[in-house]
């Protein structure tokens, strides 16, 4: 009876441990980006502003931007344009980490696919206006329209505010 009773709790550890581990696939895979995740967006132009937090002044500022995005050698590329201050314009290019769980240097923590629309959130570790950080940088796009919002939370903080958000719509 005693062999009994340990057969059972093995098959139920196991059992466990096998259900548990599947969850966990389940989540990483949904939460992974892979490359054609943004094919969408491959050789498009946009157009639109940046909205953001002045540190001096704590004020909203809004400024016209535009954007070019392309795929290349594995990487999706990034050039934006500010209207107004050529001098800040910049290019950057982004690869996919570690299986598609980062995003460049980003550890990605949700990603989803809704009625056309893509979300993922990633998060890192940083500095904002000098102080430590966890900033949350969310991007939502589909073939029309192309946002990334950037949240902080400063350390001791619960609380989240929005840094900046990039708002395009497709030329």
């Amino acid at each position: 009876m005693n062999d009994s009773n340990t057969y059972k709790s093995l098959n139920k550890a196991l059992f466990t441990m096998l259900l548990t581990f599947s969850t966990i696939c389940v989540i990483q895979a949904q939460e992974a980006l892979k490359l054609s995740d943004f094919e969408i967006l491959n050789q498009t132009s946009w157009k639109g502003q940046l909205s953001y937090k002045d540190y001096q002044s704590g004020k909203q500022r809004t400024i016209d931007a535009t954007l070019q995005i392309n795929i290349k050698n594995e990487k999706l590329i990034t050039t934006v344009q500010y209207t107004y201050e050529p001098n800040k314009n910049n290019t950057s290019s982004v690869k996919l980490k570690k299986n598609g769980t980062y995003f460049g240097n980003e550890k990605v923590i949700s990603n989803s696919l809704e009625d056309g629309t893509r979300t993922f959130v990633t998060s890192y570790k940083g500095k904002d206006n000098g102080k430590k950080a966890t900033m949350y940088v969310t991007h939502q796009f589909n073939d029309s329209t192309y946002t990334v919002t950037k949240a902080v939370q400063l350390e001791n903080s619960e609380e989240r505010f929005i840094r900046n958000t990039y708002t395009y719509t497709k030329l």
